[in-house]
Parts: C-alpha cells; sequence; structure tokens
C-alpha cells in the first residue's frame, strides 16, 4: 500500500489510510491505527470516517469527551454519514447525556431508513 499511498492526491491518502487504520484495528494493531487515523485527517481534516474511527478509538481508551469531539466533527463534515451518528449517541449516552443520545441514535435510524435498499445476492 505504501507505493499508493506515495502517488495518491489527498483525498485518496485519507481514503487509503483510514483503511489501512481499520484493517490494523482488526489485527490488534490500535496504536499504529490511531496513526493511520491521525494521518488520513492530515490528508484531509474532514474525512468523516476517520474522525468516526479516530472517536472509537478514544472511546475504548475512556477519553469520551475527546470521542465526542470526533464524532461531532465527523457529524459535521458528512451530515449524511450515520455512522457518525449512532457512535456519537453512544458516546453521549456514557456521558449520561441521555436526551442527546436519544437524538443522535434517532438521527442515524432516520439516516439509515434513507438509504437505498441493497441488492440482493444468490448464491
Amino acid at each position: 500500500m505504501s507505493a499508493l499511498l506515495v502517488a495518491a492526491e489527498a483525498e485518496d491518502k485519507a481514503f487509503l489510510l483510514n483503511k489501512r487504520g481499520v484493517a490494523r484495528v482488526g489485527l490488534q494493531q490500535r496504536e499504529l491505527a490511531y496513526d493511520d487515523f491521525v494521518a488520513a485527517l492530515d490528508c484531509n481534516a474532514r474525512h468523516a470516517p476517520a474522525l468516526t474511527n479516530l472517536g472509537n478509538l478514544l472511546l475504548e481508551r475512556g477519553e469520551i469527551d475527546a470521542a465526542i469531539a470526533r464524532y461531532e466533527a465527523a457529524a459535521a463534515a458528512d451530515p449524511e454519514y450515520a455512522v457518525a451518528y449512532l457512535n456519537l449517541g453512544a458516546a453521549y449516552k456514557r456521558a449520561n447525556r441521555f436526551p442527546e443520545a436519544v437524538r443522535a441514535m434517532r438521527h442515524a435510524h432516520r439516516l439509515e431508513g434513507r438509504r437505498p435498499a441493497r441488492p440482493t445476492h444468490h448464491s
């Protein structure tokens, strides 16, 4: 992936770094994943998936307010990104901010309901 990162434009780099970070989370390499998400945001500070994934790592660490800030930034960057609202709702709940949690989760649900149906695949 390194060769791809060198040649990629900023938006593409953000996408690729975020994807590598997700893979590293799956490999239990959370510190390296954290670095990838930060690097993705250096390329594009409004990359909602990287903001959300960084928020996830912060929430795992117990840094609830920092996680909330990342989720709110992700929602502001892409108001249609339902995952940001879902995770924001979970973080608000952990912070005992229940009315905000309910609003965020309801908004995520509404966004998911507006998505086009996925085609079914037959085996």
